[in-house]
């Protein structure tokens, strides 16, 4: 309640701007009194220390990316409009809870604010960016969608699935042993609770989603291992992702009955909307880059907070870099090829 207030309060300081709240108004000055309790009253300056101080770097590296994509859909000559908005937010709450009914969607959307511990006032400002980079995006991608990617997709959709369980362990041995036990009689899925390093699935008796040959999610050595088996049959260890695996066929899934051409229009809408939105992505990863690279904070408290951000996002990074690092090196000292010579610190100090 304290987080949505402090929102609210931002919007009206003219912290969110003013095509976002829908309505024009003018900046308040320090000494305007916002409140009043007979007496004593509270001023704009006494209500933005605080706030600014609580919230206010999240709202303002939104705000920055929110005027970065305003330039960049400027130089692409295109402009957003109140019916972009609204477009863009309703995208975003049909995908966000696509198997409800639309009419819920409103309050599904409120206990997912509650649930984040967020506003109103800060989704809309992120929404208004998406809408101004989705702009650039969609003239980019107009016609790019060839009938071969169509049959390819149709292929991955309504093809033929398969669902297995599978075992996943970071060597050979510890698939040996998995596969002894399940020939042993052990359950696949009592086995993969106990051994599987993969934690999510580990937990779901190794079960994966079911999924086509032509989805992207799985690497293609398992994907052929799982349509080379018959329900009920155990896999051959299969490496993937540096790691292996032990695979067992569920169920194979049929293809669904559906004709090309009568679901051809409704594939290219979805591989454009994919597509619309790997494009958006990579355009705010830029204006991330070009905010991180080059903003400069002249708030002394905003300043301070965000060369602590800064800070420990370096540290992070160092600590992630030096992790995969020894993960590689102790990876090949296991099986048995050369070590470089050189250790996370030198490569540190190179860098």
């Amino acid at each position: 309640m304290k987080r949505k207030f402090a929102a609210a309060v931002l919007s009206a300081a003219l912290i969110i701007p003013p095509f976002v709240r829908g309505a024009e108004s003018a900046p308040l000055p320090n000494d305007a009194v916002v409140a009043r309790v007979e007496d004593v009253a509270v001023t704009m300056g006494q209500l933005q220390g605080p706030l600014v101080e609580a919230y206010g770097l999240n709202v303002l590296l939104n705000l920055v990316q929110l005027e970065l994509a305003k330039q960049v859909a400027a130089n692409a000559k295109v402009t957003v409009t109140g019916a972009d908005l609204e477009r863009e937010r309703k995208m975003t709450l049909d995908r966000m809870f696509k198997d409800a009914p639309a009419e819920d969607h409103d309050n599904l959307f409120q206990q997912f604010l509650q649930q984040q511990n967020s506003s109103r006032a800060e989704f809309d400002v992120v929404m208004a960016t998406n809408a101004h980079l989705r702009k650039v995006a969609e003239p980019l991608l107009a016609g790019k969608i060839s009938d071969e990617n169509l049959k390819t997709a149709f292929g991955a959709m309504y093809g033929e699935k398969v669902q297995v369980r599978h075992i996943q362990g970071s060597n050979l041995l510890e698939i040996q042993e998995a596969r002894r036990r399940v020939e042993a009689g052990e359950p696949f899925a009592a086995v993969a609770r106990e051994l599987s390093r993969n934690q999510r699935t580990g937990s779901l008796g190794g079960l994966l989603p079911e999924f086509s040959r032509g989805t992207t999610d799985l690497p293609q050595s398992m994907k052929d291992a799982a349509f080379a088996l018959e329900p009920g049959e155990m896999s051959d260890p299969v490496e993937a992702r540096g790691a292996y695996h032990l695979l067992m066929l569920e169920q194979r899934i049929p293809p669904k009955i559906f004709k090309f051409e009568d679901v051809k229009d409704s594939i290219r809408e979805e591989l454009n909307e994919r597509a619309v939105q790997e494009t958006v992505k990579q355009l705010r990863q830029q204006i991330v880059q070009q905010a991180r690279e080059k903003l400069k904070i002249e708030h002394p408290e905003l300043k301070a907070q965000f060369e602590q951000m800064t800070q420990k996002s370096n540290e992070s990074q160092v600590t992630d870099a030096e992790g995969v690092r020894g993960a590689l090196r102790r990876e090949r000292e296991r099986r048995g090829l050369p070590v470089d010579d050189e250790s996370p610190k030198a490569t540190t100090q190179q860098n």
